[in-house]
Parts: structure tokens; C-alpha cells; sequence
């Protein structure tokens, strides 16, 4: 019998772990948005690219130990943008390539708009398209959507899971966690209704409007300040077109942020799946982070009561 070379054998063990566990179709992707797939080799040539145009950022990373974060960041800048293509076509939006470059030549030129960004010169263009995307799909919805919701706190991320699995359970343990937490003198209340275009700011600021009917969320309303808002969303309603839009769609900065934030829903529909090699999708968030304990909140879609 032949021995096999150490070097051998650990190229063969590299070459046998390689292939386990991954699903046909699965190996090279960077992540899947409903049946599309985004290529690991799309993320790393973007990386290349960012870090050879930023080579201060590249030390300053290097140094600081933050390069696997700027490809983290890059994979889900990708996830949101054919989120947003996603979105447009579902939605019938669209927007003028004259406004795409409008926006570019305000900002001075592609190499001045993409200047300090995780983005290129090559791929402006369909950066700020998607942020226009973003705004539309905004005002699109904000004259239109209505939640009725519990809302009860948490002091701690363990509590804020707890009780998200709570409610997550349907209305009526919704219902009793409320009342317990009113009754220890916990701020609670259940039945809460709010109109997006009543509250421009909190809609473009929380998850409130962008999460389906029955969807349990825990999330910090200041990052790390310890305090987090627990929300199981009873119902979510989207009106006719009114007559003519309010004044809440104005803020083309809003928009986008609602818009953003209305990304989630489409997430939730069409599904989100992150290569291990990029940590985990952040479905609050719509981001990747490192492990599930370092997301930017809590999501159970729950029970439709």
C-alpha cells in the first residue's frame, strides 16, 4: 500500500470538507433573495475593487481587524439592492436614468460620489438608482398603511427574547404578557393603532410598518442603550390610494428610510438565505451579522390569530 504525504492528506481532508454539507447549486453563493443568487465572486471583486480605491481604509481596517466586517457589509449591501429590484418589479416602480444622474453629478461625478464608500465608480449608478427606488416605494406606502399592535419593554436582550416568544404565541398570550407587565408597573398597552402618515418619523425609523400581520420583533430604539421595545403586530392594513398624498412624502430622506424599511416585508415573502461565511441575515436590520447574538433584534413571524 502506498502511505499518503501529510500534505497530501490535508489537501485531500480540505478537499472532502469542501464539498460536505453543501447543497448542489448552493457552493459559491454568497446568498440567495427568493430564487436569485448572488455569486461569492461578485462580493470578493467588489472587496478588491473598494479596498484598492481606499487604501488608507484598507490599512486602517487591516490594522484594526475589521476586513472580514467590510465584506459582511458588502454581501448585504448586495442582498438589499436586489431586495429593492425585487420590490420595484412586485410594485410596478420605476424611476428616470436622467434623475440616477442627476444625483451623480451633484455629488460631483461617480468617482466623487463613490469616494469613501463601499462602492465603486462601476456600480454608482445602480447604488443611487436603488436608493430612488427606495424613496419611491416610500411614498408609495406612506399614505396608505395603518398597525394595530402590543407593545410591552424589556430591560435586557435575554427578556426581549422571552418575550417576543411570547407573543409570537398569537393575540391572546400577547394579550396576558401586556397585562402581566401593566400589572408589575412595566409600560404596556395593547390594541395601539397608528397611520404612517401620521407619524412620517417613526415609520421611517421602526420596523413598525414594515412587518406583516402576526410578526413578533424585539428592537432597541437607541442602539445599545439596554432598552428595548417589544411589538407583536396584530394587524397590518394598506389602504386605497388617497385623492392626493399628504405632505408626509415630501422628505425625499424619509422616503428612503421607509422605504428601507419596507424592504422587510418583501425579505419576509420572497426569503433570505446568508452564506455562513458572511455570519447570519439580520431580518430586523436587513443586514448580516457575525452570529445570531449580535443582530440588531428579534423576529418570529407568530401566529395570524
Amino acid at each position: 500500500m502506498h502511505r499518503v504525504r501529510p500534505l497530501a492528506l490535508i489537501l485531500l481532508c480540505c478537499a472532502l470538507l469542501a464539498g460536505c454539507g453543501v447543497e448542489p447549486g448552493k457552493a459559491g453563493a454568497a446568498a440567495f433573495v427568493g430564487e436569485a443568487r448572488i455569486p461569492v465572486n461578485e462580493v470578493q471583486s467588489r472587496y478588491r475593487a473598494v479596498l484598492d480605491k481606499e487604501p488608507e481604509a484598507k490599512a486602517q481596517l487591516s490594522e484594526q481587524g475589521m476586513l472580514g466586517e467590510l465584506s459582511r457589509r458588502m454581501a448585504a449591501d448586495l442582498v438589499r439592492r436586489e431586495l429593492m429590484k425585487q420590490a420595484a418589479r412586485t410594485e410596478d416602480l420605476d424611476v428616470d436614468e436622467r434623475r440616477v444622474a442627476d444625483v451623480i453629478d451633484s455629488a460631483g461625478g461617480p468617482q466623487a460620489a463613490s469616494e469613501g464608500q463601499i462602492y465603486t465608480e462601476s456600480d454608482i449608478q445602480d447604488v443611487v438608482r436603488s436608493r430612488l427606488l427606495a424613496a419611491e416605494l416610500g411614498r408609495k406606502y406612506v399614505d396608505r398603511l395603518s398597525v394595530v399592535y402590543d407593545v410591552t419593554s424589556a430591560v435586557n436582550r435575554r427578556e426581549a427574547e422571552e418575550k417576543v416568544r411570547r407573543m409570537a404565541g398569537g393575540d391572546a398570550e400577547s394579550a396576558a404578557l401586556v397585562a402581566e407587565d401593566r400589572q408589575s408597573g412595566t409600560g404596556a398597552a395593547a390594541d395601539q393603532r397608528l397611520r404612517s402618515a401620521d407619524v412620517p418619523d417613526l415609520a421611517a425609523g421602526t420596523p413598525l410598518f414594515g412587518a406583516r400581520t402576526g410578526t413578533a420583533m424585539a428592537f432597541e430604539l437607541q442602539p445599545q442603550s439596554g432598552q428595548w421595545t417589544v411589538v407583536r403586530i396584530k394587524r397590518r392594513e394598506v389602504g386605497p390610494p388617497p385623492p392626493a398624498p399628504s405632505a408626509a412624502g415630501a422628505d425625499e430622506m424619509k422616503m428612503q428610510a421607509l422605504g428601507d424599511q419596507l424592504l422587510r416585508v418583501t425579505a419576509q415573502q420572497v426569503g433570505v438565505e446568508l452564506s455562513p461565511r458572511y455570519g447570519v441575515w439580520d431580518e430586523l436590520g436587513l443586514s448580516a451579522a457575525p452570529n445570531a447574538d449580535e443582530t440588531t433584534g428579534i423576529v418570529l413571524p407568530g401566529a395570524r390569530s
